[in-house]
């Protein structure tokens, strides 16, 4: 290992992922950077996905913590507290990075001198190599390459925002320092998550990279839509928008982190409002949230919405 490198810690939830583990774990063991610390949480797996992340425990940057089922935000919650790294980045663990990731961006985080650094993702369908045709993870329209973006210049766009984690680098300081961590209990954590690391970082960066592969799998979270899971999503962002809110109300942000988070409050909301569970249920859930307004007439769009469901 060369030494004077800065250490990364790549955090890897894990819980039933038995096919996937393994081309997870490779394609960060095989990084062409040797300095990591490598944290893989096992969330109460009920496969064979913890006696397969045992056989990469010979590597000793491999660490695993394992833990009765709590769901994402606490398995990755459990990563952060045992990470010692100077920058940390997140690997779900169905998907797979490519092998130069870390080594790029963590030269460009020292070179700009950044707390955070963004970069793009491929999608593709489980047994397929044929990526989707998508840009949900291709931000090179929205963002120039190589560009510190400092402070107010991104805190206020929400173009720069992209809520998934898997999608940024970040100094491990600016996590610690502000005492950030993943809401548990919830569905969508990164909304809320990604969206504080924003308002607490002071510098980001875009590559215009596909580093991360993200898999696309029949009944994962990401593409289950039954009733129960509508409804907990459903939940989940009733949840998130009064977060945001509380978040607004606060007066240590400025006026332009201030948009960034009313922008992302009506994201949350259309979100809610094109919700597919019951109307019913649907009215009774955003009566709720119903008198969280916010004050500015250049966002009375909240307002606007709220009067649809009466």
């Amino acid at each position: 290992m060369v030494q004077n490198q800065p250490l990364v810690s790549v955090i890897v939830p894990v819980y039933n992922v038995e096919l996937y583990i393994e081309e997870c774990l490779k394609s960060i063991i095989k990084q062409n950077y040797q300095m990591l610390q490598i944290i893989i949480v096992d969330d109460g797996s009920t496969d064979t996905s913890n006696q397969k992340v045992k056989t990469f425990l010979l590597d000793s940057r491999v660490q695993l913590i394992q833990q009765e089922n709590k769901g994402l935000s606490s398995a990755r919650n459990s990563g952060l507290k045992a990470a010692i790294g100077k920058y940390v980045l997140f690997v779900d663990s169905d998907d797979h990075i490519e092998l130069t990731a870390v080594k790029e961006l963590v030269n460009l985080m020292e070179e700009k001198q950044i707390d955070l650094i963004r970069f793009n993702g491929k999608a593709f369908l489980d047994g397929l190599n044929k990526p989707i045709k998508q840009n949900n993870y291709d931000f090179s329209h929205r963002l120039q390459e190589g560009k510190k973006y400092i402070q107010d210049r991104f805190k206020a766009n929400r173009q720069t925002l992209a809520s998934p984690v898997y999608l940024y680098m970040v100094k491990r300081e600016i996590l610690v320092k502000n005492a950030l961590s993943f809401y548990e209990g919830i569905l969508h954590e990164d909304e809320l998550f990604t969206i504080q690391v924003f308002l607490n970082s002071n510098s980001m960066c875009y590559v215009n990279a596909f580093y991360y592969n993200r898999r696309y799998r029949e009944n994962s979270i990401m593409t289950n839509q039954s009733p129960e899971r509508l409804q907990q999503t459903f939940n989940s962002y009733q949840v998130i928008y009064k977060e945001l809110r509380n978040l607004y109300l606060k007066n240590e942000y400025s006026k332009e982190q201030k948009k960034l988070i009313k922008r992302e409050m009506v994201s949350i909301y259309s979100g809610l409002m094109t919700s597919s569970i019951k109307k019913s249920e649907k009215k009774q859930g955003l009566k709720k949230i119903k008198g969280i307004n916010l004050i500015d007439k250049g966002y009375i769009y909240i307002k606007k919405v709220i009067n649809i469901v009466k």
